[in-house]
């Protein structure tokens, strides 16, 4: 447990209950600690379902924030999880998420900036969008480079690559509506814990968390019409693959009613001279050239 007041950080646990603003940043085992050192009790009891997800309750005498945070890279793995109990003085924030850590190095750097609590969740927010945005450029360059793949005339397939990348969107644009909801919703201000001016931050980072939401839902329709084409470079390929075959039929199909007239044992009497084989054999050899010829000038293979 760290807690930043107005002028140091303890980095041990006082005895007593503390009295001014601060900022304390807590493991889940530290939970009940650090709500006992600003005299938060807790309402507990929500479904499970209510528990796993990113959502905002504005409770008596306090707010409640929980922000899960999805592994978009690994997204079997499970969402590492941000707690939030704020005041009009303090602000909990409880997790083991890499973000805390971040947050922590930030505060330390800078102990001015752990002010209020609405300083200190606006560089949350400030954390978790950053990350989030590095990761859409990703996708976005990913989706390039399989684009210019597409532009191939015989591209590798790329089918498992093009599934994680929705997935990746899917997971972002879930994720992004949820923090939308959290912010809209901690932007009414029910218990009154936050200024005017403090709600025009979260207004400005519930605009951003649109625009990436919106990017977002752009790259999913980019990825869309990459994967067409991709699968419209299949088609032409099976469409080469049909004309060749049909080029073949075509060429062969006279030599085949040419065989089937003389397995018929019907009386023949070019079948007396000697030359008829010879010269059915030439003549056969002169269409099949003349053919492929043909096909090979109008473009048919």
């Amino acid at each position: 447990m760290i807690i930043f007041t107005e002028n140091k950080i303890l980095r041990t646990s006082p005895t007593d209950a503390l009295r001014g603003p601060a900022i304390i940043l807590a493991s889940i085992d530290e939970r009940d600690a650090a709500l006992a050192l600003t005299g938060i009790t807790v309402i507990s009891g929500f479904p499970d379902a209510e528990n796993n997800s990113t959502r905002f309750e504005s409770r008596e005498l306090y707010d409640y924030v929980t922000i899960h945070i999805p592994d978009f890279v690994r997204l079997d793995e499970e969402s590492a999880r941000i707690e939030g109990y704020i005041t009009k003085t303090f602000l909990v924030l409880v997790g083991d998420s890499p973000i805390i850590a971040k947050l922590e190095y930030d505060l330390s750097a800078d102990l001015g900036v752990a002010s209020t609590p609405a300083c200190v969740l606006a560089m949350l927010f400030n954390l978790l969008l950053g990350q989030e945005m590095h990761l859409l450029e990703s996708i976005d360059d990913d989706i390039e480079n399989l684009e210019e793949l597409a532009t191939l005339k015989k591209p590798e397939d790329q089918t498992q690559t093009i599934i994680t990348l929705r997935k990746q969107l899917l997971a972002l644009k879930r994720y992004f509506e949820a923090l939308y909801d959290l912010l809209e919703e901690l932007e009414d201000n029910l218990n009154n814990h936050f200024s005017t001016s403090q709600l025009q931050v979260f207004r400005a980072h519930k605009n951003k968390v649109n625009r990436l939401l919106n990017k977002a839902l752009s790259l999913r329709d980019y990825l869309t019409q990459v994967r067409e084409a991709f699968q419209m470079q299949l088609d032409i390929g099976l469409n080469e693959t049909m004309r060749i075959f049909t080029v073949i039929t075509a060429v062969f199909l006279p030599l085949t009613l040419i065989v089937g007239w003389y397995g018929m044992n019907l009386r023949m009497p070019e079948m007396k001279s000697a030359i008829t084989y010879p010269i059915v054999m030439g003549v056969s050899a002169v269409f099949v050239i003349f053919s492929l010829i043909y096909s090979k000038r109008k473009g048919w293979f």
